[in-house]
């Protein structure tokens, strides 16, 4: 069973339709689902500080699943930037912290969010990409992005700057881009995280 974690973030039911393509989806907010999950996908569209908030009753659970049980992970936009330490988006708010670094926002940008389509240029060879040719389009919607402090990215876009848009970590896998928005190339994504 995949979990979609629900902390009304948004955008659910598209994630939910792509994975039940692949395999069998609950959307919950339960800690017991996420405790029993077999995979968890964390997605997300709006506010770091609020979506912290939200994600407090289950905060516990998802650490558990994905450090210690170490439960394949998939954080979608907002669900990888919720990965890290701190963002500027909400400074003094605490993220899940299972990666080392923080989200900061965009500067000396023309226009934000950052949105449409963008390639993304692979650095590390992931199960993720299986399939996908490096310099692949995908769809992204953001104003922040990742500063990791610890070798994780496995992948780049370029945006005035070059950003994280995919890390790996263990277990843990994340997009900056939403793949349910990327066509079949997104979808591709979701199929091999199910598939792991």
């Amino acid at each position: 069973m995949i979990v979609i974690i629900d902390y009304n973030a948004g955008n659910l039911r598209s994630i939910y339709k792509a994975v039940e393509l692949f395999g069998k989806a609950k959307i919950s907010q339960s800690v017991e689902d996420i405790l029993s999950a077999d995979k968890i996908i964390l997605p997300g569209v709006g506010n770091f500080g609020s979506a912290v908030k939200h994600l407090l009753p289950l905060k516990d659970a998802i650490i558990e699943s994905i450090i210690k049980d170490k439960v394949p992970f998939l954080g979608i936009c907002l669900g990888m930037q919720l990965l890290f330490e701190e963002s500027e988006e909400k400074p003094g708010v605490k993220g899940l912290s299972v990666i080392k670094g923080n989200v900061v926002k965009f500067r000396n940008v023309k226009k934000l969010p950052h949105m449409g389509w963008n390639t993304v240029k692979i650095i590390k060879d992931i199960e993720l990409f299986d399939g996908i040719k490096d310099g692949s389009y995908f769809y992204f919607v953001h104003s922040y992005y990742v500063n990791p402090k610890e070798e994780c990215i496995a992948g780049e876009t370029d945006y005035y700057i070059n950003f994280p848009s995919v890390i790996h970590k263990e277990n843990i896998y994340a997009t900056q881009f939403h793949p349910e928005k990327s066509g079949k190339i997104g979808l591709k994504i979701i199929e091999n995280f199910v598939n792991l």
